[in-house]
């Protein structure tokens, strides 16, 4: 058992570093975090002082979306339960002129206490769901972990990303540019699915949204995105 979780580790700290490599400047991928960025912004009320939006980011990985997301303002805390993941997003984050708004710790939401639980304004929860091994104990603790009525951005992916359907949906729809350009995201994900020893988890539209439901959550739009619609998307509300 402990090879085997240093083994996880391992793979998922690989892939950590290696996802940065490819999702930097790859379209499909920035669109999405604008996206995210946007829903975001729409959850809170217009201030002066985007500081005081407490913003949480669980399964952050090194910490790209709760860089950006800083960036913008808000004062973010990112989690995530691999230790060096955490790390590796501090020593990248955190160097001369990183940002003092944006905090990483070392937690799985859906197992750990974490400081200032039920005053978060906004989570963001992306592609956890699909490989978290409780995931009805995850959505409760999102639910907990926000204000009344405050906001979620959840992403699942709702099938595998399988490299040659991938490829030829993405070809049908936008042309065999944009499917070449997939592959760079395609390929190295496939691989490391390949390796990762979890449950892969893939909600159908009506499952995600009845999960979400379920938590506690009133769903405000929803819709698929990114590589020829691989992952569902759900803004959402608390229910109070």
């Amino acid at each position: 058992m402990r090879v085997r979780a240093t083994l996880e580790h391992m793979i998922a700290v690989t892939y950590g570093v290696t996802y940065d490599a490819v999702v930097t400047r790859f379209g499909p991928y920035e669109a999405m975090i604008a996206e995210i960025v946007g829903l975001v912004g729409r959850s809170v009320p217009a201030t002066d002082n985007p500081r005081a939006i407490k913003v949480l980011d669980i399964a952050c990985g090194i910490g790209n979306v709760g860089l950006r997301l800083a960036r913008a303002g808000y004062s973010v805390v990112a989690i995530d339960a691999v230790r060096h993941l955490i790390a590796i997003a501090r020593e990248k984050h955190h160097g001369a002129g990183g940002p003092t708004n944006l905090t990483f710790q070392h937690a799985d939401l859906a197992r750990d206490p974490l400081p200032g639980a039920g005053g978060f304004d906004v989570l963001v929860s992306m592609n956890t769901l699909y490989w978290h091994a409780a995931p009805e104990a995850l959505l409760a603790a999102c639910r907990r972990a926000l204000k009344p009525g405050g906001h979620a951005i959840f992403l699942t992916y709702g099938r595998p990303a399988r490299v040659v359907r991938t490829f030829r949906e993405v070809c049908a729809g936008q042309g065999p540019g944009a499917a070449v350009q997939s592959l760079r995201w395609l390929v190295p994900t496939a691989v490391f699915e390949r390796f990762r020893d979890c449950e892969h988890r893939y909600f159908d539209e009506a499952e995600f949204h009845a999960a979400l439901q379920g938590a506690g959550f009133e769903i405000l739009e929803a819709h698929p995105t990114f590589l020829a619609g691989l992952s569902h998307l759900a803004w959402v509300r608390a229910r109070t």
